[in-house]
């Protein structure tokens, strides 16, 4: 999914929780503009296959 993004639905959240998804937010884009990997916790797919620590909870549909 090359230049796709996805963002999370938080109304109704608390402001806490609000800036928690905003730290994470900006820890993934760093790690992209740097050239790192992105944490597994955050991946949902990657190079073209589902990715990270739940990856083995999702399943493929065609």
């Amino acid at each position: 999914m090359p230049h796709h993004g996805m963002t999370p639905h938080i109304s109704g959240s608390s402001l806490s929780a609000q800036a928690r998804y905003a730290a994470g937010t900006r820890e993934i884009l760093e790690s992209w503009f740097a050239g790192r990997p992105i944490r597994d916790e955050y991946l949902i797919a990657d190079g073209g296959g589902l990715a990270g620590t739940g990856a083995h909870l999702y399943s493929v549909t065609q």
